[in-house]
């Protein structure tokens, strides 16, 4: 199959006559699809890198692995923050090895090379044998990628020196990663990283973890256990009642909106509690004393109506291709890595509010633990269902993935249609935004 083909023209199938939207199992599986994805998407998108808290002080760095280039994360000197290429400019070692820490300067273990902060050669360990223009016009510092900007201290990089701005690029989701920060008191400045990072491989095709992280289609089937469990923690209490019902009320709390070029979020409702002004009774009355302030500075900051969205609602973001939000009952952001056609590394963090209140803090960390976490209810059914997907097509004589739930067909843009919170039009608005993308039509590019 080539990509001039029809094969390949076809791999996104939408016939608006018959409401009909499917994908063909090629772009799940395909090594050459894969390849493909690597030029038109991933050289060509923005891709998150971190968040500004992981790096506080000067000096600070963490490493990361960016759409397969290993990267430097830092703050340096002067305080500014720095996308570094990960690789020693004399024969190509890895110059950072630590995950993470501070640091005047990173030294290539092989040869002794140093660098500055800033990516500046500052020593060749032995000078001699070498003319003294060696780095002229800074040939031989680390190189950078083309492009770094932020979005509210959350940093992206772009591998395409021509790529349109970060603001461009996000937009609607620019409004909710607005959500998530206007939910602290100190808005994008009381946002940080918790310490550490859930990290972990599946055998599956990223863009299959890419439709779970926004799909209330499957919430009820797949995570029945969970809401079992939510249903035994309620038990005795008012919301004991609220819970059993919540298949009943998911479809009609929430919905799905599509926010231009591949990206989407699911506001849905689902009874846990929210630590940010959403109380339940089983946490108590001192935890409620701290979250009816938090309920009362919303409203006073942004009014009723937002008070109520920011508080209440769960907001699922998929920034295109491959980046989620998980704002439930505490903020968790994935980056997906693909790593093959049928394999992806998933690192996870989970975020906090600066000065909150302790109880607050544990009832975030109790639901990443026991949902999002490594030993939680969510990610480990949520594996399951994605490999099993991935076996299943690798076999399969099916040719086509149906994604077709709850399409507007009159709607002028796929990738600007809203839903129910249990409908697909957020996968459809990802993949219109993949087959342009894939296709050539849409290059990110400015004019």
């Amino acid at each position: 199959m080539t990509f001039k083909s029809v094969a390949f023209e076809r791999l996104v199938d939408v016939d608006r006559a018959k409401g009909r939207f499917r994908i063909n199992r090629a772009a799940y599986k395909s090594q050459e699809v894969f390849d493909r994805e690597k030029a038109a998407i991933f050289d060509k998108c923005w891709l998150y890198l971190g968040h500004k808290s992981e790096i506080v002080n000067p000096g600070d760095y963490v490493r990361r692995t960016v759409a397969g280039r290993n990267l430097i994360f830092a703050r340096d000197r002067n305080g500014e923050i720095r996308a570094l290429v990960n690789a020693c400019t004399h024969r190509g070692a890895s110059i950072c090895r630590e995950p993470k820490g501070n640091t005047r300067n990173f030294t290539c273990p092989y040869h002794g090379w140093t660098f500055d902060l800033t990516g500046k050669l500052v020593s060749t360990f032995s000078n001699e044998g070498y003319r003294e223009d060696l780095n002229e016009g800074g040939r031989l510092n680390l190189p950078v990628p083309p492009r770094l900007d932020n979005y509210r201290g959350f940093y992206f990089v772009n591998y395409n020196p021509r790529a349109i701005a970060l603001v461009d690029y996000l937009a609607g989701a620019k409004e909710a990663i607005d959500s998530y920060c206007d939910q602290a008191e100190d808005g994008e400045d009381g946002l940080y990283v918790l310490k550490g990072e859930h990290a972990y491989s599946i055998n599956a095709n990223y863009k299959f973890l890419v439709e779970n992280s926004y799909d209330g289609y499957h919430v009820i089937p797949t995570h029945i256990s969970y809401l079992d469990y939510l249903k035994d923690r309620a038990a005795g209490t008012a919301q004991e009642q609220v819970v059993a019902d919540v298949a009943n009320v998911f479809r009609s709390k929430g919905k799905l909106t599509c926010l231009g070029n591949g990206h989407a979020v699911l506001s849905s409702w689902v009874p846990t509690g929210r630590p940010v002004a959403y109380w339940i009774d089983r946490w108590g009355p001192e935890v409620k004393r701290h979250i009816d302030a938090n309920r009362a500075r919303l409203v006073a900051r942004y009014g009723v109506e937002r008070a109520a969205y920011l508080a209440e609602m769960q907001k699922n973001l998929v920034i295109f291709p491959n980046l989620v939000f998980n704002d439930n009952v505490g903020l968790t952001i994935r980056n997906i890595e693909p790593v093959g056609p049928g394999r992806i590394h998933v690192r996870a963090w989970g975020f906090a509010h600066k000065g909150e209140d302790a109880e607050l803090l544990k009832i975030r960390l109790d639901n990443f633990n026991n949902f999002l976490g490594p030993a939680g209810f969510g990610s480990a059914d949520d594996i399951e269902m994605l490999e099993l997907c991935q076996t299943g097509i690798e076999h399969s004589p099916t040719e086509w993935t149906e994604l077709s739930k709850g399409m507007d067909t009159a709607a002028p843009d796929l990738r600007l249609q809203t839903g129910a919170p249990d409908d697909e039009c957020q996968m459809q608005a990802y993949w219109t935004q993949w087959d342009r993308t894939m296709r050539g039509l849409d290059t990110f590019e400015q004019e």
